[in-house]
């Protein structure tokens, strides 16, 4: 009877493959000094290695696990190394795993055997030269690694499109998508109620199946807005055959564009407001409910990630209380961490929608009442407290202004204030690196009075002053860094500021740091009673 198989765990010298990890590779051969010299020479890599003393025995293996490349011995007794990869070859999952052969016959002996019609993706010949055979494994090592990653990253996108055609299909207004020829690609349920036009039906037929009349003025129907602006909207009758119905719709659509700025189709919502087309009054309150469905698309992306942060957040929670239990075994834990990654990358999905929805929040009630600064200032900083203490910055008030900052008070919205100041702060903190300093300070005098946020970080390129205010803009040295971030918080401090009939500002200097400063008009200290 053959000895069993031997799984092997070498000692690792770290792992030079190009994504860092390490992956499982098989070796197949009936001599174990052959295996433990093939074994050694792939310990610099810090691969898993498995051993199997033959052909039957690397099924085994197989049957149990995929491996990123096979080491295979050409002369094995039972079943030699051709035979063993036809069988392996057979199997669907392995059909692609590549198989190097290490064979003891000479190159000019072996010319004539079909071997890689049997499967080989390589031949080493004995001896095995170490840096070729390490060569050649690493290159497979990294294609496994690849693929791996290319498999994680569709299930991602296959997870996340799941989840999107949910919510649409629960949305209350028609909302449709089409190609760049304008035929339907796909249509929600309620749009299905509107036109009586079935999903199976709308699918590859022009959008035009919904205003016929207007088939040949389309796409440039009613353009809203102006310069690059496109999305458009209009207003018409349909017949529904489902109940023989004439219905006034409100209809809006926006384009999809490419990187290059071409066309892939267009993305809108179609909304009934026949119910207001009785009488002028109805008439009004039908369009207003129209302009509420435009914005509700404006506002979807918010909406759908508020949520499901709640749910997401709970199951962070309950898989890092899952990880903290010892008794986890090491697949367990394998397989709880991929679950974690997972919900954590949705949870930095969900806050980067939130942040988009909030860019388009216009102030709104906007107050202009005399406000103490200095209580609000250490309100804002209190709450960045800890994660200045997390990344090692020391945050404080300047000193030497802080007694006559006592006395200033400015016309502002304190909500709106510590909102801005707060999106300053934490800016601050995320560009600073350990070790560094924010600072704030408030100066000003009778007719305006400034809060200053000072940084100790990277800066700011000169070129990119004009525009760190834009949405999603993120300076060169902000990528360099791998700083996170969506580009729109400054942008959100900026309007919050402007709605307050204030000002906000900035200097900076490349390699050591920045200066926010919001200018507000000054009030009048307000006494005691």
């Amino acid at each position: 009877m053959r000895a069993p198989v031997h799984p092997v765990n070498l000692p690792s010298a770290g792992g030079p493959t190009a994504y860092g990890s390490a992956v499982p590779i098989l070796i197949v051969d009936d001599n174990a000094g052959k295996r433990l010299a093939l074994g050694s020479m792939l310990v610099p890599l810090g691969h898993e290695i498995t051993e199997a003393d033959s052909g039957p025995a690397a099924l085994r293996c197989l049957m149990s696990r995929d491996f990123a490349v096979i080491l295979m011995d050409v002369r094995m007794p039972v079943m030699d190394g051709f035979e063993t990869a036809d069988l392996i070859r057979q199997r669907r999952q392995s059909e692609l795993t590549p198989i190097i052969f290490i064979s003891a016959y000479g190159s000019e002996s072996m010319a004539n055997i079909t071997a890689y019609a049997a499967g080989a993706a390589d031949f080493i010949f004995s001896p095995v030269p170490p840096a070729e055979l390490r060569a050649k494994v690493t290159v497979f090592a990294n294609l496994y690694l690849r693929a791996e990653r290319l498999a994680a990253d569709a299930q991602d996108l296959r997870n996340s499109a799941d989840r999107l055609t949910l919510l649409t299909d629960a949305a209350p207004i028609g909302i449709f998508r089409t190609d760049a020829e304008n035929n339907f690609v796909y249509t929600n349920p309620r749009w299905s109620e509107i036109t009586g036009i079935s999903f199976e039906d709308a699918v590859g037929r022009p959008w035009a199946i919904v205003s016929p009349d207007r088939a040949a003025r389309f796409p440039a129907v009613a353009q809203v807005g102006d310069g690059d602006d496109h999305r458009l909207m209009d207003r018409f009758e349909i017949f529904s055959p489902g109940d023989s119905l004439v219905r006034v719709v409100e209809w809006t659509a926006e384009p999809i564009e490419d990187a290059d700025g071409g066309m892939l189709g267009w993305v809108g919502t179609l909304a009934d407001v026949s119910a207001g087309a009785a009488a002028s009054a109805a008439m009004e309150a039908a369009r207003d409910a129209a302009l509420a469905a435009s914005r509700m698309q404006r506002d979807f992306a918010a909406t759908a990630s508020h949520e499901l942060k709640t749910p997401t957040a709970s199951v962070l929670g309950f898989v890092e209380e899952v990880l903290d239990h010892d008794s986890l075994s090491e697949i367990d834990r394998k397989y709880l961490g991929i679950a974690y990654r997972s919900a954590q990358r949705l949870s930095r999905l969900i806050d980067d929608l939130l942040l988009l929805g909030a860019a388009d929040v216009v102030p709104a009630e906007t107050t202009y009442d005399p406000t103490e600064l200095m209580p609000l200032v250490r309100l804002a900083m209190s709450s960045f407290s800890g994660a200045a203490q997390d990344g090692n910055v020391h945050l404080a008030i300047e000193t030497g202004v802080e007694r006559a900052a006592e006395r200033l008070w400015a016309l502002a919205d304190p909500l709106r204030l510590e909102q801005a100041l707060a999106n300053l702060i934490s800016n601050a903190l995320k560009f600073t690196p350990p070790g560094g300093e924010v600072r704030v300070a408030v100066r000003g005098g009778e007719d305006a009075v400034q809060i200053e946020v000072s940084d100790t970080g990277i800066g700011i390129e000169e070129s990119a002053l004009d525009d760190i205010f834009n949405r999603f803009y993120r300076t060169r040295a902000a990528l360099d860094a791998g700083v996170s971030g969506f580009g729109l918080g400054l942008a959100i401090a900026q309007r919050m500021i402007e709605a307050q009939r204030g000002r906000l500002s900035v200097t900076s200097v490349v390699g050591q740091g920045s200066t926010f400063t919001i200018t507000l008009p000054a009030a009048p200290r307000l006494l005691p009673a």
